[in-house]
């Protein structure tokens, strides 16, 4: 009986030091997977500050003279007097091209002299008609005919201006269309005529921007493939949106004292709508979306937190953000696609 309690008791040993063995590793096991999930990373940050920001636009646009017609005379007839170099500046009235007039001009000076005569013969009368030497109406048939020569007299002048073509504000002329001794029609262009100071910026701003665009609002631009930045107002905008494109058409002016800038060229038109001294910008990589949400990670207490953030314009190297983030918060920037929420974390302060 002694030697069934003995053999029992062993075999009962031997079971709880397997159990006590068996839990033991069980344990470290467990300890083990903790401590792994435990593990922090090492991940970069910057240090969430104010900086100042323009809310802008940059969109194409088309640089206009400040003002440009094509050169017409107002008659038929021979040109006679040619007074156009190409490429050269005039002056406002300066003459540029006469049509053959030699006929007006002839019947201006009949009319004159028919005006001479007949203004003696109404001075006469007028002194007879004083003493009642003649009746009222042959007085007022002397008077009709002296008013019909000067009214003549004034159309024959307005037929001689008509006959010149003069600049009619001061300006560049550019390529003429024709020689001295041709025929011209009143459709037929003889030269263009262009003011390039100041300039004129034709730009068209999506209908969104509408209504954040005002008069004297502060515009920059490049011209071409240049790089130099010139500065521009706006002095108009469309009375409507162009139901076609949903933009509306807006004009700027600008300085060209030095004639750098070419009628024509090619713009890009960057619109400062808005000056804030206090934005916080953050780089893009930083975002981490979530379908419609857009969040970041910062750290805290030496963990990562999920914060979500509310996003205003983008730039190529920043983004705007709007509400979520205040500055002095460690916005981690590098790792994110390891980062978790709650997650330990080293973070290493890069500057900005």
């Amino acid at each position: 009986m002694s030697r069934k309690i003995f053999y029992f008791s062993h075999l009962l040993l031997v079971a709880l030091t397997i159990a006590s063995i068996s839990c033991n590793r069980t344990n470290k096991e467990k300890n083990t997977t903790e401590g792994r999930g435990r593990q922090s990373i090492v991940v970069d940050g910057v240090i969430i500050g104010f900086s100042e920001y323009e809310r802008t636009i940059t969109i194409p646009g088309t640089i206009l003279p400040n003002e440009w017609v094509e050169l017409r005379s107002e008659m038929a007839g021979k040109i006679i007097e040619l007074n156009i170099t190409e490429g050269t500046w005039v002056r406002k009235g300066q003459l540029l091209a006469r049509i053959n007039d030699a006929d007006i001009r002839a019947l201006l000076q009949r009319r004159v002299i028919e005006e001479k005569l007949a203004a003696d013969d109404e001075q006469r009368k007028k002194r007879m008609l004083e003493i009642n030497a003649i009746s009222v109406q042959e007085y007022e048939t002397s008077l009709n005919k002296l008013e019909a020569i000067r009214a003549d007299i004034a159309q024959s002048k307005a037929m001689l201006e008509k006959a010149e073509v003069r600049a009619p504000f001061e300006g560049r002329i550019g390529l003429r269309y024709v020689s001295p001794g041709a025929f011209v029609s009143v459709n037929t262009t003889i030269a263009t005529l262009v003011q390039g100071n100041p300039l004129k910026l034709e730009f068209a701003v999506p209908e969104r921007y509408a209504n954040m665009v005002t008069n004297n609002m502060e515009v920059k631009f490049t011209a071409g493939d240049g790089q130099t930045q010139y500065p521009a107002r706006v002095y108009a905008t469309d009375a409507q949106i162009d139901p076609e494109t949903r933009s509306l058409k807006v004009r700027a002016i600008a300085e060209n004292r030095n004639n750098a800038l070419i009628p024509g060229s090619y713009v890009k038109a960057t619109l400062v709508f808005e000056k804030s001294p206090r934005s916080i910008l953050i780089p893009p990589r930083a975002i981490v979306p979530d379908m419609d949400i857009q969040n970041v990670f910062i750290y805290s207490q030496g963990k990562a937190k999920r914060v979500q953030v509310r996003l205003g314009e983008r730039t190529g190297t920043t983004v705007e953000v709007i509400d979520g983030l205040n500055a002095g918060d460690s916005l981690i920037i590098s790792g994110l696609t390891s980062v978790q929420n709650g997650m330990p974390v080293n973070i290493n302060i890069k500057q900005n």
